[in-house]
């Protein structure tokens, strides 16, 4: 055999081995090295951006302020709005109460009750004033007339004491009326909230 011959045997046999080989191993390096590649390619562009966020970071510093200030002022606008919203809301609220029927019948009871306390405590006042100088006249009188005058000064003050009473008895009669009226408003006011 010539050296011709057996360099075309030797590698035929060795491209036989080669293809009785098990390829996993290479196609293990392959992937490897791919992969590296990948990863590189990745990490120069990510250096990439970040050079360029070093480079534009002055001008980002620069703009802080602005955008801080702006962030306080958009603050500012919703407190504001929420503001105004929210009184807007709690005038329908007190426009819708008061217009209700329970909220003026209470305004005038209450006004009623006033009224007849007014009235109790003036007519107090003008009988314990009558009462006071039927006692002082009787007083001043001789005792005849002391006995009469006496018997008229008790019909007084009885008479007196029983205006005041029934006046007193007339201004409690409102003022429960008047509790009433703020029970029933209060009631009907409470079901106007939150709607």
């Amino acid at each position: 055999m010539t050296i011709n011959a057996t360099l075309d045997k030797t590698r035929k046999d060795i491209q036989r081995n080669l293809a009785d080989l098990d390829k996993t191993p290479l196609y293990a390096v392959v992937g490897v090295t791919d992969l590296a590649v990948e990863k590189i390619r990745i990490a120069r562009a990510r250096v990439e951006t970040v050079q360029a966020d070093v480079r534009s970071a002055p001008a980002q510093v620069r703009a802080l302020p602005v955008k801080a200030q702006t962030a306080v002022e958009d603050a500012i606008t919703t407190a504001l709005t929420a503001y105004d919203v929210l009184a807007g809301r709690g005038k329908n609220l007190v426009t819708r109460v008061r217009r209700q029927q329970s909220t003026a019948d209470l305004t005038g009871q209450a006004k009623s009750t006033v009224a007849r306390a007014k009235s109790t405590t003036t007519t107090v006042k003008k009988q314990t004033a009558a009462a006071k100088k039927s006692a002082s006249t009787s007083a001043s009188t001789s005792a005849s007339t002391a006995k009469r005058s006496a018997a008229e000064t008790g019909g007084t003050a009885r008479k007196s004491a029983g205006r005041a009473k029934s006046s007193a008895k007339a201004t409690t009669t409102s003022a429960r009326k008047t509790t009433a009226a703020a029970q029933r408003t209060t009631a009907a006011t409470a079901s106007k909230v939150g709607t």
